[in-house]
């Protein structure tokens, strides 16, 4: 059974808004405007640094927050290793993320 609350569809710009009315309509489903779902993006178009560019300012501002504190050179291995690392991973297990953005990610982890 579908809980049809909870549930939305997706529709291309190309439709017609009639079809889109008439679809809806069968399956008692609204349209959806978001524009992320599990914390991912729901439209990757030509432009992938744009759209990942989040993945970039969440690991920067976990390493801002570390610079604050004094920690060993193994304390800081362990969170580059747990946390920083961490952050891109569920992204590019689901999308092809550009060269240039793992580089300038690992470029910060590096100064880091």
């Amino acid at each position: 059974m579908i809980n049809k609350d909870k549930s939305a569809i997706m529709f291309s710009s190309n439709d017609a808004a009639a079809k889109k009315g008439e679809v809806m309509q069968n399956l008692e489903i609204s349209e959806t405007m978001n524009e992320r779902y599990l914390g991912l993006p729901v439209h990757v178009g030509k432009s992938k640094s744009s759209v990942f560019a989040y993945l970039k300012d969440r690991v920067w501002q976990r390493i801002q927050r570390w610079k604050e504190k004094l920690l060993l050179r193994e304390g800081k291995e362990i969170l580059i290793k747990v946390v920083a690392q961490a952050i891109p991973t569920f992204a590019m297990g689901c999308f092809h993320i550009t060269k240039d953005m793992c580089e300038q990610i690992s470029n910060m982890i590096c100064r880091y």
